[in-house]
């Protein structure tokens, strides 16, 4: 009989739209009450998403689940679960995102692939993204986080048919020993911290699974300018960590691209201009062509404008993470 304990660790800070229905996703799991313990840890939010949370634990307490609240006085991610690691008691840990829901099988499925796969060398297994958006705006961006066009190959966006070995698992099932052993998040990141741990756990010879049946309903920003700045936010944490895959510096590329255009055209010659520009029109008609795909209804026009605003927003935090990485470089 399985006896392995598990510790759900949700940081948030400020979410009093989502915390609700995420913490009732973790209280309504499959698996053996009795082997769960919820470990959340708020980062001294100010919204009354804290004040809900202690009414919230005193009351599921009292019902006889293992549940407690922390604090993270630092407000970042990566602080916020390495403090839930460290407190937590359970042989596996995973950590939410406050901004999700998982489906009610999402942990049993998680410790039995774990325990399966436990002499492949496999630490963690993740999941599958069911983009949600709010409002109009949020159904649009929703589409394009779902789209290979949008974000690349990332098997946990979008998709796959059978359990997949993966360079990376998101929200996902680690055994705890993991962490003693390569180390915990970096805390002087505040983004891309998990890009970051995880290419040292493979670098040491293990291995992530992304599971189709394990999903999590995530949902996207819902207004223009938060769009915009997670993803130029992404963009300058994945340079400056210097932690990165191919399809995360392709934005970068492209923006880099998009600015020798000028200086080609200073000392263009005739008959290199189509040349030059080809990739350009690919681009645009990769645009068209994914904008139709993957759009939905009169939704597709907007993916249009949405793909290259998106890719330029990200290509320009990385390359801002570079200079600011190479100047504090120099700086020291």
């Amino acid at each position: 009989m399985n006896n392995t304990s598990i510790s759900l660790i949700l940081v948030v800070r400020n979410e009093k739209n989502y915390i609700e229905l995420s913490l009732q996703s973790l209280i309504n799991q499959t698996y053996p009450t009795e082997l769960t313990e919820i470990i959340i840890v708020d980062g001294m939010s100010t919204d009354g998403t804290r004040e809900f949370l202690e009414e919230k634990v005193k009351e599921l307490t009292e019902k006889g689940i293992n549940i407690k609240l922390l604090d993270n006085p630092k407000k970042i991610l990566s602080s916020g679960w390495n403090i839930g690691i460290k407190e937590s008691k359970g042989d596996i840990v995973c950590r939410i995102d406050a901004h999700s829901e998982i489906d009610k099988n999402y942990i049993e499925i998680g410790v039995k692939e774990l325990i399966k796969n436990k002499d492949k060398n496999v630490v963690c297994v993740g999941e599958v993204l069911k983009n949600e958006g709010v409002g109009f705006l949020g159904e649009i961006f929703a589409e394009l986080y779902s789209s290979k066009f949008g974000v690349g190959n990332s098997a946990f966006r979008t998709g796959i048919q059978e359990p997949t070995f993966t360079d990376t698992a998101v929200y996902g099932c680690y055994w705890k020993w993991i962490f003693d052993k390569i180390g915990y998040f970096d805390e002087t990141l505040v983004r891309n911290q998990d890009i970051a741990l995880h290419t040292k756990i493979l670098e040491n010879g293990y291995k992530f699974i992304t599971h189709p049946e394990m999903q999590i309903k995530y949902y996207v920003r819902s207004t223009f300018l938060a769009f915009i700045k997670k993803a130029f936010c992404d963009g300058y944490w994945i340079t400056f960590s210097k932690k990165s895959y191919l399809r995360h510096k392709i934005p970068l590329f492209f923006v880099l691209y998009l600015l020798s255009i000028r200086i080609f055209f200073l000392f263009k010659k005739s008959g290199t201009v189509f040349a030059y520009l080809s990739p350009l029109f690919l681009y645009i008609f990769l645009s068209f062509y994914f904008s139709i795909k993957d759009g939905k209804s009169h939704r597709k026009f907007f993916l249009l404008f949405l793909f290259p605003l998106f890719h330029i927003s990200y290509g320009l935090g990385s390359l801002l993470g570079i200079l600011t990485f190479w100047k504090r470089k120099n700086e020291n």
